[in-house]
């Protein structure tokens, strides 16, 4: 039989298969055009309206699983088209919405519609991004997309990188590079069985993100390797003290390794000064790694602090594209000054990958080897489209625009009788209720305070009129308002004070009835 033959009795196959049922794995193109029209109407709608309805439905775990319904799992398959109606209509109208223009909780922008759609079609492709003979325009896309984001954010584009699930795992690869670099035995033989290990130091503060401690501990130096360096009023690293504290684990023959900086503090938006950290770390010869997997964006803005821009100094930094880059999850990166530093620290060889350990002239080095994952999907295609859709300049006005979005809040919120603006920092504002009465002493009232403002937060979310989250500040429970949601208003802002105010003063005057 002929290679055309056999392709024509395989094509007949499949088209029986369909026709009669038995294929229950494959959609055929019209009713897969059919689905897919439906369910992108449905998410047009959704996003069209997603600002007139709730924040968040509030529905317990228990309402949600009977509304899934306790059921066992089907012995028989169900029409498509049904199952994909319904999945859309439970994640829909069931879910915290995180693109609504009032959720402010977590450091989680609002995803962008065309990122929706780079996800449909690298899903339908479903590349593996491993090697550019396995993968080669989507591994070519990911070598571009990289050199982008460190172009974005002013880092050196001749070094290396590579996309992953988020800024945990990106900080994780890039301690591990660090070691690799700086480590003076053979990591990959001895790993952290070698007797110097004990002595490894890495500094950091406590606002430095918790991430960092993680991964110290799945390196296998554990958390007695972090050093905590004191911060100041505003929550950054003191350089000066970190100096002193390098000089002092030297003195005593311990084996100061890796600084952690941080562009954009997850509490606080702090930013850490940069260029003060990096002058100490090339004095003792230390790798600075910055975690930007929030502020590095920032660095596009006149209105984020000049220290910012230190993050060029860094030896590895991680930037998240789904924070303040407004991409689907997930898609964090990380960047290393080193082309080869990756994959010399964690290419392994193996008989059946193709071309392992080979490049040829030009060819770019496999992006299985560059990182702890083998199999990847093609989160780089979504973060690609996003930086030619907006540019340079289309960042940096949504960034600034957040950034003046977060100020005006805090103006609000010093300006309201019965609110105490906490901290202000890139788009990340605090603020707390305190009662008139209580405001002359509020120190003396913290414990109540606190549970007054925990009661509020609770009750906000629940409400579905705004998502802010909370942090503590010089001790104090805070509401905290990150903005990195290119959906937000100036008209949502300008509301939330009332909000907090309103629901403060009748929590407040509860609290007060059941006193007596």
């Amino acid at each position: 039989m002929k290679l055309g033959d056999l392709d024509a009795a395989s094509n007949e196959t499949s088209t029986e298969l369909l026709r009669d049922g038995r294929d229950t794995v494959g959609i055929d193109a019209d009713q897969f055009r059919a689905i897919g029209h439906e369910l992108v109407d449905r998410i047009g709608d959704f996003f069209g309206r997603m600002h007139e309805g709730p924040v968040s439905t509030a529905e317990s775990s228990e309402e949600l699983r009977r509304l899934l319904g306790q059921r066992p799992l089907p012995s028989d398959g169900t029409d498509a088209g049904a199952i994909v109606a319904q999945a859309a209509e439970l994640c829909l109208s069931h879910s915290v919405l995180v693109g609504h223009g009032r959720f402010w909780g977590y450091v989680h922008g609002a995803a962008s519609p065309l990122g929706a759609l780079a996800e449909l079609l690298a899903a339908a492709l479903n590349s593996p991004v491993t090697s550019p003979r396995t993968g080669p325009i989507s591994s070519a896309i990911e070598e571009q997309a990289v050199r982008w984001m460190a172009e974005l954010v002013g880092f050196p584009t001749g070094g290396g990188g590579l996309f992953l699930s988020g800024g945990s795992m990106a900080n994780l690869v890039a301690l591990r590079a660090a070691f690799h670099a700086r480590i003076s035995w053979d990591l990959r033989e001895l790993g952290m069985s070698h007797p110097r290990s004990a002595a490894i130091r890495v500094y950091a503060t406590r606002e430095t993100h918790s991430s960092i401690a993680k991964a110290l501990v799945l390196l296998g130096l554990g958390t007695r390797a972090l050093v905590e360096i004191p911060i100041d009023a505003d929550g950054r690293m003191n350089p000066s003290e970190l100096a002193r504290r390098v000089t002092l684990d030297r003195d005593q023959g311990l084996e100061p390794l890796v600084v952690v900086g941080t562009a954009g503090t997850t509490s606080t938006g702090a930013v850490d000064p940069l260029p003060a950290i990096a002058a100490i770390c090339r004095e003792h010869r230390l790798w600075l790694h910055v975690d930007g997997a929030y502020g590095a964006p920032a660095s596009l803005s006149a209105l984020a602090p000049p220290d910012i821009l230190g993050l060029r100094e860094a030896d590895s930094l991680v930037i998240d594209a789904h924070k303040w880059l407004y991409m689907p999850l997930e898609a964090g990166c990380v960047l290393v000054r080193d082309p080869r530093l990756l994959y010399d620290a964690f290419c392994f060889q193996s008989p059946y990958y193709s071309l392992s350990g080979v490049q040829g002239v030009g060819e770019p080095l496999p992006l299985r080897d560059q990182g702890p994952q083998t199999s990847r999907g093609f989160r780089a295609l979504k973060v690609w489209l996003a930086l030619q859709h907006l540019g340079r300049t289309g960042y940096a006005a949504r960034i600034t625009e957040d950034i003046e979005l977060a100020r005006h809040l805090h103006a609000l919120a010093a300006r309201h009788p019965e609110l105490e603006a906490c901290s202000q920092g890139l788009s990340v504002t605090t603020f707390r209720y305190v009662p008139a009465e209580l405001a002359p002493n509020a120190n003396e009232h913290r414990p109540y305070l606190d549970e007054l403002n925990r009661e509020i937060l609770t009750r906000l979310q629940d409400s579905g009129a705004a998502y802010p989250s909370h942090t503590t500040v010089r001790g104090a429970y805070v509401l905290r308002v990150c903005i990195v949601n290119f959906n937000t208003t100036r008209a949502d802002i300008e509301l939330l004070p009332t909000l907090v105010a309103d629901l403060g003063a009748r929590i407040h005057a509860e609290r007060r009835a059941l006193r007596g």
